[in-house]
């Protein structure tokens, strides 16, 4: 028997010994590769080497086996589906235009709108802010206190750090209070003017399409 049947037996009782081996070195289970390198060299394995330029599978008795059919690339799961949300967003965008014209006849009507939907969060801007003054003097007060017993090398009581303490929290509240209500009410003017802008845009196509029907 010429060597490399030999070894052909061999790995075939090794595979058939041990399948979990196999297929933990990646190969499939009861599988064998004969490979043919650019030298004429034949190597046989549990998988095909990707440099093989001539591979061969063989069975369980060694013998070639017919070429498999490769199979065709599936195209991506969410190829098929970017149609519908496309054509879902097309319909949500006329939806908002159809609401938009609804609405206001005139961009006055869309700046008022937005006065209206502004005026809360300013307002709660100026109420914060107002807290936040008194907040940051009583801190201003209660740190000047503890500086000053610092100075003659007194203990702080526990009341003045646990006030100081307090003080500081109802500041850092307030600011962030404060920034949040800001930036509400920048996204306020951001969505406001979008549908300004949008509503011209509609309004010239609708004149447009009024003169060229004359």
């Amino acid at each position: 028997m010429k060597p490399q049947f030999v070894l052909v037996a061999g790995l075939l009782a090794a595979l058939a010994a041990t399948p979990a081996c196999a297929a933990g070195t990646g190969g499939a289970k009861g599988r064998m590769y004969k490979c043919i390198d650019g030298k004429g060299k034949v190597y046989y394995s549990d998988k095909m080497n990707p440099d093989c330029g001539n591979g061969t599978e063989l069975n369980r008795q060694g013998v070639a086996m017919p070429a498999r059919e490769k199979s065709q690339p599936k195209p991506a799961a969410g190829a098929a589906a970017q149609s519908p949300p496309m054509a879902k967003t097309d319909r949500d965008k006329e939806r908002r235009d159809r609401a938009l014209m609804a609405t206001y006849t005139t961009e006055e009507e869309i700046d008022a709108a937005r006065d209206r939907s502004l005026a809360i969060p300013e307002q709660g801007v100026k109420i914060a802010e107002t807290k936040l003054g008194k907040a940051s003097q009583r801190l201003t007060a209660l740190k000047k206190e503890a500086d000053t017993l610092a100075a003659q090398k007194k203990t702080l009581p526990p009341h003045l750090l646990e006030d100081v303490a307090a003080s500081q929290k109802d500041v850092a509240g307030l600011e962030a209070d404060i920034a949040q209500r800001k930036a509400q009410s920048e996204a306020i003017r951001a969505r406001f003017a979008a549908d300004k802008q949008r509503f011209r845009e509609l309004k010239g196509t609708a004149r447009a399409a009024s003169a060229g029907s004359k």
